[in-house]
């Protein structure tokens, strides 16, 4: 196939706001140099139209926001734009990578609602059965009512013990135990309501859906989605890890400012809590997850359609993540497997149209504003900003 066109150096700048300036994170000339080659190898090979489409776009919000990340267009499971602006080790001086990987936050929850629904394939779980089929010294009162499917929708009523208990001693979120202690600690409170209904964003719900995957399968949770997600999926470059305090190869180190001067925010997870938060990634991992769960080569069409079914309107929440329709007078309603997630310094746009499978993955390890990064997401998915509906 034909070459890429050559690429624009303004979009490797290391360059960030400031009020009065933009300054450049490392020399022009030397950065321009070492890294005009790099970024050859970020572009598919694909013909130069193909590519020249969202480029364009993508320069403006990156010249617009300032944004220090990795963009992924593609439609199916091909990508058919990557392009990586900044960089991932401002110490060292190493720019973004096509192959970085990030930390992509409650994306995590996404991955475990999918492994989670492979054992339902398997006939290991089942996604209305009472937890205490699983977990039989969980407290009887709570666990009769509790099933994986308000755990992983976030209607299960448990009181968000671990956020009580990290506001009053921070050091948690770095903390490790064993996960039977975990969920005695943070997971056993009493309900606050009703299993099912209604809506409310838990940390401690996954603490005991870890416990129930890893009692199940005699596995830990990263080994176990290693067997049933990443390798059916040659996801090669993802893994699971509590936050940075491991050594993760071409992981893009998170910051919270490059300028006026650089300020790195460390992300620290606790080890009972990798279901949540621990999974992490590159652009094009994201897209064969994506490609592969949503296409339906990886789950069974009861678990595809169980996934996609949204449990909780008032959030557009159904297992693990978001599905949205977006829709405008005049033109077709479109359904969209909404993905994001914040972890530290990283944020993720995961976004995949259900109909043809356009896809964005946005990774960045320097959160940017919120509101450009999703206006930007539906404008590069040509859908009507603003215009959603459950």
């Amino acid at each position: 196939m034909q070459s890429a066109s050559p690429p624009d150096v303004r979009g490797i700048r290391l360059t960030v706001s400031s009020s009065h300036s933009s300054r450049h994170f490392l020399s022009v000339t030397h950065f321009n140099v070492t890294c005009l080659g790099l970024l050859v190898s970020l572009f598919v090979a694909l013909p130069a139209n193909a590519e020249d489409r969202p480029r364009e776009q993508v320069h403006q919000f990156v010249a617009d926001s300032h944004f220090n990340g990795v963009v992924l267009v593609g439609k199916g499971g091909r990508a058919e734009y990557v392009e990586a602006f900044g960089g991932m080790d401002a110490d060292a001086k190493k720019p973004l990578q096509r192959t970085s990987r990030f930390f992509v936050g409650s994306v995590s929850k996404w991955l475990t609602s999918i492994a989670v629904l492979r054992l339902v394939d398997e006939g290991k779980l089942a996604l209305d059965e009472p937890i205490l089929t699983y977990l039989p010294e969980y407290r009887a009162d709570t666990g009769k009512q509790l099933t994986l499917r308000h755990l992983i929708s976030h209607g299960s009523g448990l009181p968000n013990g671990l956020i009580d208990a990290a506001k009053k001693d921070p050091s948690i979120e770095s903390e490790t135990r064993p996960q039977a202690e975990a969920v005695t600690r943070y997971a056993s409170g009493d309900l606050a309501f009703t299993p099912g209904t209604r809506f409310d964003y838990n940390l401690s719900n996954w603490i005991l859906v870890q416990a129930i995957l890893e009692r199940v399968s005699g596995q830990s949770y990263a080994q176990l989605v290693q067997r049933l997600v990443f390798k059916p999926l040659r996801m090669t470059d993802s893994g699971i890890a509590a936050g940075e305090a491991g050594t993760i190869p071409n992981l893009a180190l998170g910051y919270r400012s490059l300028e006026p001067k650089v300020e790195r925010r460390v992300y620290t997870l606790p080890n009972y809590l990798v279901t949540a938060g621990g999974f992490y990634s590159t652009a094009d991992d994201m897209l064969r997850l994506n490609h592969g769960v949503l296409s339906g080569k990886l789950l069974s069409p009861a678990s595809r359609k169980a996934l996609l079914t949204i449990e909780r309107p008032e959030s557009a929440y159904a297992l693990g993540g978001r599905v949205r329709t977006f829709e405008a007078k005049g033109l077709a309603a479109q359904t969209v497997a909404t993905n994001d997630g914040t972890s530290g310094a990283y944020r993720t746009v995961s976004w995949r149209v259900l109909d043809d499978g356009r896809t964005v993955i946005l990774l960045s390890n320097l959160r940017p504003d919120d509101a450009k990064l999703f206006a930007f997401t539906e404008s590069l998915l040509g859908l009507p900003s603003g215009q959603r509906e459950n």
